[in-house]
């Protein structure tokens, strides 16, 4: 005997129907990340204006130059990436200055950024939840072993694709 489901009848969704449903996914974004967006880019500009940019840079530059290739802002979107890693792209546009990535960095360089950024850390309400899940220690260990995993990969990917030639 043959399987037999009823299938609903389909309808067009109605506007009303629709702009709800997108209220709703927009919303957690206009309420939680643009709020961050705006914050995060002022600490950026504020730490500019008094220096400390070029310090955090400066000190992540070993990593971020030299290992994974990077220009030198990256280390600090990197930090900022950690709030939500959406904001990293955003970050980027705005310390280089041009949301066209390509006028500031390499295929290589744009492979190994978001390489590291999917793969060093999730988000912070991520670490939360670990934290909630496994305490403090277990997740500051899963958290620094990500991190840790990320740059080590980026950086063999960065070396691997710049040694056979890649531009």
């Amino acid at each position: 005997m043959g399987l037999i489901m009823e299938i609903p009848p389909y309808r067009w969704p109605t506007l009303r129907v629709t702009a709800s449903k997108t209220w709703f996914k927009l919303r957690d974004f206009v309420y939680t990340a643009f709020p961050i967006i705006v914050i995060g880019n002022l600490l950026i500009q504020l730490a500019d204006l008094v220096g400390l940019l070029n310090l955090v840079q400066r000190l992540l530059s070993p990593v971020t130059v030299l290992w994974l290739g990077l220009p030198m802002a990256t280390g600090v979107i990197l930090i900022f990436g950690i709030l939500r890693k959406e904001l990293t792209l955003i970050l980027l546009a705005s310390l280089m200055g041009t949301s066209n990535f390509a006028l500031v960095l390499t295929p290589v360089q744009m492979f190994v950024f978001a390489f590291v950024v999917m793969v060093y850390i999730p988000c912070i309400a991520t670490i939360a939840v670990l934290v909630k899940e496994f305490g403090y220690k277990k997740a500051s260990i899963i958290t620094l072993a990500q991190i840790g995993l990320a740059i080590s990969l980026g950086g063999v990917i960065f070396h691997t694709l710049t040694f056979l030639g890649f531009p």
